[in-house]
């Protein structure tokens, strides 16, 4: 019989530590768990950062910052802006500050458009409001803008901070209007009539309001209802009550031919700034001059003349307006201290009490009726006073003017004015006149002299040399007197005189240069005569025995006119020893002696 036993039992095994347990694991298996390990520890520190950094970080959006304000207004009108700032997080802001900044035509007292505040400290849960009063300013229908900065440090961070705000303003019309209302078409060089209208759109004074205008070139005011302030184009009008408005009338002459662009402005002055709140401007036509005429002298439109010298005027007119006009008056009116009217020659009626000339139909039959497109001339001549006019300082620059207008009541449809009429006018300006004496001594006041007199042969005679400047009506400017040392004359190097030290000599050359400069009007007539005195040796040589020999050559002053522009050129002649100033020469002891 066969005996079969009973299976065992497996046996039972213990759980493996964890070194066991590595010890299954492959090499390439050991490496994959070590990087496994080291990611996560890297996640988890990250991880525990990030939310300790989430925890403590600031956040300035907590910082409640904002600009609080009207969205339009008129341009000028003063509107109230609130900066407010609330400090909503955990820390304390330190070195707070508020930087608002205003647009830059703005109106602000203090004119400052860029306003500064130290606001310290802002504790947790504190803030402020800053109140700004401004006057916007712009054109209708644009966008000003208020742009605000918060800088600040928490207190627990390193980092500085910084919290922007803005407030755009639509300018919708103007606080202060103008308005400028010109004729449809106006006539050049005759007086015009223009209105300028102004209001207080608002129901708030305001203070110093100006009207500024900026005229077309060729434009002159002639009157104004209303006294202007400075020059001619600006208007006062103080203070401007709520919905107060006014106008204001002025005539005007345009001497364009073309259209031509004028311009008024409205605001008010601060600090003596002119802020333009708004503006107006209108384009003028103008029609062609139905009258036309000017003024021409010895055939030329303008010049400059001297003493005594002989002016022939013509005036030249036209009717280009296509009618007969009818009773045409022409007159001229002359003025200036150098005219000689004793030698006025003129087919019109001249009048002595304001020097003015006339033409009509009395004495010029076309001015009856002077047909469409005609034109003619009317001549005059007068001479210029051969003297100066010289009585007191003011007494320069001379001019010599004519001033001459046409005109008659004969006006064609097209035209709304009165009556028609044209101007013309020249300037002619007189020359100085710059005088140069050479004058010479033995006997001189200022310098002594030594040597014998009569001059003797290869001995050393002295004189005293005077050049002496006179200067009439004008200024002259960069004057200079120049002269060469003739032959056996020398320079010794001794000056006197109130210009005496400006006298160079060139011993190369042999010529003496005096550099006067500027030369005023005046000098030798209402002012001293203007001098340098030097002192020359003369020493003969035989071949002049019994001659008079010059000490001197010829004088040459140039210069330039300051009021006319033209160059200055006269000469005074050679001196010799004759000596003609020198009583106690003559001509007996100014011969050369052996």
């Amino acid at each position: 019989m066969v005996q079969i036993d009973s299976p065992k039992a497996p046996p039972e095994l213990s759980q493996p530590s964890l070194p066991q347990a590595v010890r299954f694991f492959n090499p390439k298996q050991k490496k994959i768990l070590a990087a496994s390990s080291v990611v996560f520890l890297v996640i988890l520190v990250l991880s525990s950062l990030a939310f300790y950094f989430w925890l403590t970080s600031f956040k300035n959006s907590l910082v409640d910052f904002n600009i609080s304000g009207p969205t339009q207004s008129f341009s000028g009108e003063t509107v109230t802006f609130v900066v407010s700032y609330w400090n909503n997080t955990k820390q304390i802001l330190q070195n707070a500050s508020l930087t608002v900044r205003i647009p830059q035509d703005a109106v602000i007292d203090g004119g400052k458009t860029i306003q500064n505040f130290d606001l310290g400290s802002i504790g947790i849960g504190g803030g402020g409001k800053k109140t700004i009063e401004v006057a916007l300013i712009g054109p209708d229908k644009s966008v000003q803008k208020l742009e605000a900065i918060l800088s600040y440090k928490p207190q627990n961070t390193a980092s500085n901070f910084e919290n922007e705000a803005s407030k755009e303003v639509a300018i919708n019309g103007s606080a202060l209007s103008v308005d400028l209302k010109v004729p449809e078409m106006v006539l050049p060089n005759t007086k015009n009539a223009y209105a300028i209208h102004y209001k207080n759109n608002t129901a708030q004074v305001f203070r110093n309001v100006s009207i500024e205008a900026i005229y077309p070139d060729g434009f002159s005011l002639a009157s104004s209802d209303r006294a202007t302030a400075k020059g001619d184009n600006t208007w006062e009008l103080g203070d401007l009550n709520p919905a107060e408005e006014g106008n204001i009338a002025i005539l005007g002459i345009l001497k364009n031919t073309q259209s031509v662009n004028f311009e008024v402005a409205i605001g008010v002055i601060e600090n003596g700034k002119f802020y333009k709140f708004s503006q107006s401007s209108s384009q003028i036509g103008l029609v062609a001059p139905p009258l036309e005429m000017d003024i021409s002298v010895n055939n030329q439109s303008t010049s400059a003349v001297n003493p005594g010298e002989n002016l022939q005027f013509k005036i030249h007119y036209r009717n280009g307006s296509g009618a007969a006009l009818s009773d045409v008056v022409l007159k001229a009116a002359l003025s200036g201290l150098m005219y000689d009217f004793s030698t006025l020659r003129t087919t019109g009626n001249f009048d002595g009490t304001d020097g003015t000339i006339t033409w009509n139909g009395g004495n010029l039959a076309d001015f009856r009726s002077l047909p469409p497109n005609a034109s003619g001339d009317v001549e005059f001549q007068i001479n210029v006073k051969s003297r100066y006019v010289m009585r007191t300082f003011r007494d320069k620059n001379f001019l010599l003017q004519v001033a001459a207008e046409m005109e008659t009541p004969t006006v064609p449809s097209s035209l709304a004015v009165k009556s028609l009429s044209a101007a013309s006018d020249i300037s002619i300006k007189v020359n100085t006149k710059a005088e140069l004496k050479t004058v010479g001594y033995y006997f001189d006041a200022t310098l002594k002299n030594s040597g014998p007199l009569p001059p003797k042969v290869n001995q050393t005679t002295t004189y005293a040399v005077h050049w002496q400047l006179t200067n009439y009506s004008n200024d002259v400017d960069g004057v200079t007197v120049k002269a060469v040392l003739p032959e056996g004359v020398s320079w010794l190097d001794k000056k006197a005189g109130a210009g005496g030290a400006t006298l160079e000599y060139n011993d190369r050359t042999n010529e003496l240069t005096w550099n006067v400069g500027k030369l005023a009007a005046g000098t030798g007539v209402l002012l001293d005569t203007y001098e340098a005195i030097f002192q020359v040796g003369l020493t003969p040589s035989i071949n002049k025995v019994n001659m008079v020999v010059p000490i001197l050559g010829e004088s040459t002053l140039t210069g330039k006119d300051a009021f006319t522009g033209n160059d200055i050129l006269t000469t005074a002649p050679i001196l010799k020893t004759d000596l003609p100033d020198d009583p106690g020469v003559g001509i007996l002891k100014s011969r050369i002696q052996p």
